[in-house]
């Protein structure tokens, strides 16, 4: 079974459970996922924006509540979608994948592009590539994906047995890179606090192409659980 396929099976039973938080392992995360990516947006009034991967559609909701202009969010369960388009009649929600072309030429353009928990279940270069060519000129592309050398998400890898593919650091920067010569990004590593009594996640901070991506304790090298990354197209293009 390929990639897409495996994934629009394990997603339609994850979907009939129910549980808001499909790709968490608890609602504080989540939340607190989300916050950290509307940080990394920006402004939303009167900008286009695509969510993909929109599952529940919690975000694709709260970019539309945040004014943008355009929303249209897309998903590979069916279920997810016609659940969507039944309680969201006046949003655009749409089943299909980023990697297919035609959808991508049905799309338009937008100002803000997320891909929430989706990168790992696309090749690496590939989705970045479609993602960055439905971005206009001046906006975010915010991704937030599993980092593969994490002990919590090498399990995960093991699990879905080829099927899940998160990147390592290096493959965003180098991938990022190759996006544009004059593009700016930043990559945050987020791993869980010792005490998550406010914040599951502590963040790293620092400038571009210089954020900390670990937390040091005993001598030793905490991977981060999950990566942000932020990159901006240039208004010009290269």
């Amino acid at each position: 079974m390929d990639h897409e396929s495996f994934w629009a099976e394990y997603y339609e039973g994850v979907a009939q459970k129910g549980e808001p938080w499909l790709d968490y392992s608890n609602e504080r995360v989540q939340a607190q996922t989300f916050g950290l990516v509307l940080e990394a947006l920006g402004p939303l009034s009167a900008r286009a924006c695509l969510d993909v991967g929109c599952g529940v559609g919690q975000m694709a909701r709260t970019y539309a509540a945040m004014g943008a202009s355009t929303l249209v969010g897309i998903d590979l369960s069916e279920e997810l979608i016609s659940k969507l388009r039944a309680s969201h009649p006046g949003l655009d929600f749409r089943r299909g994948s980023l990697m297919d072309a035609t959808l991508r030429g049905e799309l338009g353009s937008f100002d803000r592009v997320t891909l929430i928990e989706v990168l790992q279940y696309m090749p690496l270069d590939a989705a970045l590539e479609a993602a960055w060519a439905l971005l206009n000129p001046g906006g975010r592309l915010v991704v937030v994906v599993p980092n593969r050398a994490c002990p919590i998400v090498e399990r995960a890898i093991a699990r879905f047995e080829g099927h899940y593919m998160p990147p390592s650091a290096e493959e965003l920067r180098r991938s990022a890179s190759e996006l544009s010569s004059n593009c700016e990004w930043l990559l945050q590593g987020l791993w869980f606090a010792e005490n998550q009594s406010l914040f599951p996640y502590v963040r790293a901070s620092g400038p571009p192409r210089m954020a900390p991506l670990g937390a040091k304790g005993e001598g030793t090298e905490v991977q981060p659980n999950r990566f942000l990354m932020t990159i901006q197209k240039p208004l010009e293009s290269c």
